[in-house]
């Protein structure tokens, strides 16, 4: 082996030396305590980080290691079963504030036709965030990935308006924002995150598809006791649902996995459905035919309605909506806790 080449080799090496114990006492500077989460995947995450965001500072870095852990812990383990997914009626002459079914009383609880028939659903155990997506975790996210934050020149204007609160519930402008968010968590945690499907996000609202109407603590609408009223409010607001999530019923309302088809509920298979397998043109309200994303939950940009009601937008909106957010799921059978 002549001598250009042994120095060659040589300096690879030492150059390779130097680029992994950069890499891992960058790594050991990051410090992350949980009472949930394992040292070892700790240090995944962070390992994770690193290859993922190479040239991001280090306090970003050990910002972003912290939303994926924190996205961890606030898993709640939704044990699967069977339930009646859709529109099961709602008694005639009642308190719309605190309904109670009566399977001998029912009218349609929604003004949609599409949210019927009933149809059975059995999903397997998956888990939820017990919170919406935060403005925070959000613009992180971009910053991780070197975009632009949402409305530059109104935050420039106002940086201190509650748009921008990082404990609010983040807005969108693409549904496939909030998709790439939690694939991203996916890929900072080695683990099966993804937005919910619809049958899913229903069947948590419900407390595992129970009859009740509204994702409240007590199944009733108490209006800035239980629910925000108006603007959008920190996103562990108001007492959770008897499962433990927060602001299911209000806040912003949530993009979900699947497309919309206004039939799919007349031929959803029973198993895990996964909404249509790709974008389907419909009309609905005697707008022209267009490809929609279903959205669940109430928003405060409208007035609360029935956790079974499936709303619908555009998958790319002209503009950043606040009210526009979205959670993330973990699709794994079993608890990741």
């Amino acid at each position: 082996m002549n001598n250009r080449l042994v120095k060659s080799l040589f300096f690879a090496s030492v150059a390779t030396t130097l680029l992994l114990t950069t890499a891992c006492s960058q790594s050991e500077a990051l410090e992350i305590q949980s009472e949930v989460v394992s040292p070892d995947k700790i240090k995944q995450i962070i390992a994770n980080v690193e290859r993922l965001h190479p040239d991001i500072s280090d306090e970003l870095k050990q910002q972003v290691a912290e939303i994926a852990v924190k996205s961890i812990e606030n898993q709640i383990f939704v044990e699967g079963g069977s339930f009646d997914m859709g529109d099961f009626g709602m008694p005639c002459n009642i308190d719309h504030d605190k309904p109670v079914y009566d399977p001998n009383d029912v009218c349609n609880s929604t003004i949609n036709p599409y949210d019927r028939p009933v149809h059975k659903v059995t999903l397997d155990s998956f888990s939820m965030s017990k919170y919406e997506t935060s403005v925070y975790e959000f613009e992180h996210f971009k910053l991780a990935h070197h975009q632009p934050l949402p409305e530059p020149e109104f935050r420039k204007e106002q940086p201190h308006h509650w748009w921008f609160t990082p404990t609010n519930p983040t807005g969108t402008q693409k549904w496939q924002e909030a998709k790439d968010y939690c694939l991203w968590i996916g890929q900072l945690t080695e683990n099966k995150f993804d937005l919910p499907t619809e049958a899913q996000w229903e069947y948590a609202a419900r407390d595992r598809g129970k009859y009740i109407y509204y994702a409240t603590n007590d199944g009733t609408l108490k209006g800035d006791i239980n629910l925000p009223k108006d603007d959008l409010h920190p996103i562990d607001s108001f007492p959770p649902s008897p499962l433990g999530f927060y602001h299911l019923q209000s806040n912003a309302v949530e993009w979900v996995n699947d497309w919309f088809d206004p039939d799919y509920y007349k031929h959803s298979p029973e198993h895990n459905p996964q909404g249509p397998g790709g974008p389907v043109e419909a009309s609905i309200h005697n707008d022209p035919p267009q490809i929609l994303k279903v959205l669940r939950g109430g928003s405060t940009s409208w007035d609360e309605d029935v956790v079974m009601r499936r709303a619908t937008q555009k998958p790319i909106m002209k503009h950043h909506y606040v009210t526009y957010g979205f959670r993330c799921a973990l699709q794994d059978v079993k608890p990741i806790n």
